[in-house]
């Protein structure tokens, strides 16, 4: 077997030993004696781990290896001694440099690509290029791509920020996917997944502000187009359903474990512009790519209100950040701008649907709660003012011709019956009362009835006449409407007056006699 072979599998112990010693040289060292199949004295695993990034990254700086895969290290030495080694062997190449003057790296040729797949456990077929050339103009996408993929793995910069999430094995580059037709493609710069964390996906877009917003935005739709392919599930118990039913989201069986609605996130990261400029992008692109993550808008008709929600199911749950603020606090701290969402959130935060139905339940409960609590408070103030029974709802009861409603400080309906019955009962009670005292006392002096009036006539008296009352109520009546004038009694004769020195006169009338022979004298009555 080559010395090639031997390198693109680490794992054959015997053919390591052939070319180099087993052991390091010292305890603590990472790097082996130097042999001359590898002079510059890097280690298998380091190789390995290179080839790997590579076949991943396409193209990265010695640097950017050094942070991915010993950020431990002091430098970037046992890096740039294990590409010198692989160079060695036609397994990686440099071609250019980075704005900077740092070197790129990239695999070579098909024995590269090769390499790097047995590394990673991934066919030829599915490496994709080797990125030649790329370093000439600087790789300055590429760089900005690694960036990200490093903010992620290492996670912030700043103190107290988020660790990182996953390795450079939980990405991939350059995976292109075809659009319906087999003519277009999607190909997002990276594609990241962390299902340990509860991200089966994440599609990663990196945008270093050199292109118009509208193409940014126009992206988002191709990802929804390439979410809604459907494909035939073999699922053995799905074997008696229609072939319709019997269909799957492509991705679902690709990435198993989504368990929020929606298809899979795309994340935005902007770099190569000022803070407000990069912010005006990220709204620019939000607001032209709406109809790809707004959502559709429900409803419920019933709960009486304008609120409702979003549903999900066809939309693509967007999030945005900088590269800078994404270095600075790592993918988990809270630099993430949910589109269609305030703030900025962690990642798995931002993840969450915003406006979705579990909010509208939550908003209308709170609605329930407080209507219920007013209704509460309503049916107290019409608590029952004798038995203090409370109602359960606000009532009008209706009883032949009468109709109560339950008013605050009042009564329910059984109180209110028996105090109707108990007034009913004391009125007859004061009026037979009034009768016999009225019966009692002297008649009207024109029809020679009752003082009080005939029983059960509507102007009966219902209390006990005074002791100046002359006539019954309807004889009042019957002189107001003959314009008859006040009543005088006729005066005391003579003889009447003796004799009342003697006895007390048998008159009930008798005071009031002399009182109005005193009141309108005789001679007065005649003119």
């Amino acid at each position: 077997m080559s010395t090639r072979q031997s390198l693109a599998q680490p794992d054959n112990d015997d053919q390591a030993d052939a070319v180099e010693p087993a052991e390091p040289s010292r305890p603590g060292r990472t790097a082996f004696r130097r042999g001359s199949a590898n002079p510059n004295g890097s280690t298998t695993a380091l190789r390995a781990d290179v080839l790997g990034a590579l076949g991943v990254l396409k193209v990265a700086t010695a640097d950017q290896l050094q942070r991915l895969l010993r950020p431990g290290a002091a430098s970037n030495t046992v890096i740039r001694q294990a590409l010198r080694d692989l160079a060695l062997h036609g397994l990686v190449a440099s071609d250019g440099n980075t704005k900077d003057r740092h070197k790129t790296w990239r695999l070579d040729g098909t024995a590269g690509l090769e390499a790097a797949g047995h590394v990673l456990g991934l066919p030829r077929s599915e490496m994709g290029s080797t990125a030649r050339g790329a370093g000439r103009s600087g790789a300055q996408h590429a760089m900005a791509v690694n960036e990200t993929i490093a903010a992620f793995v290492l996670g912030g910069s700043a103190p107290g920020a988020a660790g990182g999430v996953g390795t450079v094995r939980s990405w991939s580059t350059e995976t292109e996917f075809l659009l319906p037709g087999g003519r277009r493609k999607v190909r997002p710069d990276g594609v990241w997944q962390a299902p340990e964390i509860g991200v089966p996906v994440l599609m990663v877009e990196v945008d270093r502000s050199t292109m118009a917003p509208a193409d940014v935005a126009a992206k988002f739709p191709r990802y929804r187009e390439l979410f809604r392919v459907k494909v035939r599930d073999n699922d053995p118990a799905l074997a008696g359903q229609e072939p319709a039913d019997r269909t799957v989201h492509w991705w679902r069986r690709t990435w198993p474990g989504h368990t929020r609605p929606g298809y899979p996130p795309v994340a935005l990261v902007v770099t190569d512009a000022g803070p407000l400029a990069l912010a005006n992008r990220q709204q620019a692109v939000a607001d032209l790519s709406a109809d790809c993550w707004l959502g559709r808008w429900c409803k419920v008709v019933r709960d009486y209100n304008d609120d409702g929600w979003r549903e999900y199911d066809d939309a693509v749950p967007i999030i945005a950040t900088t590269l800078e603020a994404l270095a600075e606090h790592g993918p988990l701290g809270p630099v993430w701008w949910r589109y269609g969402r305030d703030g900025r959130h962690s990642l798995l935060d931002a993840l969450d649907n915003p406006n979705n139905r579990a909010a509208y339940d939550q908003r209308q409960a709170v609605r329930e709660k407080k209507a219920k609590q007013d209704h509460r408070e309503l049916m107290q103030t019409l608590a029952c003012a004798d038995c203090g029974n409370v109602p359960k709802e606000e009532s009008t009861w209706v009883h032949g011709s009468r109709q109560w409603t339950r008013r605050p400080g009042g009564r329910c309906w059984p109180c209110h019956q028996e105090h109707t019955q108990r007034l009913e009962r004391e009125t007859e009670e004061q009026l037979e009362a009034a009768r016999a005292a009225n019966a009692a006392l002297r008649p009207c002096w024109t029809c020679r009835g009752s003082i009080g009036g005939r029983a059960g006539s509507p102007l009966e008296l219902d209390e006990k006449a005074g002791p100046d009352r002359l006539e019954c109520p309807q004889c009042v009546s019957d002189r107001e409407a003959e314009e008859l004038g006040p009543l005088v009694l006729p005066a005391p004769t003579r003889r009447e007056q003796v004799a009342a020195l003697v006895s007390a006169p048998d008159d009930p009338w008798w005071e009031d006699r002399v009182l109005h022979a005193k009141l309108y004298p005789v001679k007065d009555r005649a003119a």
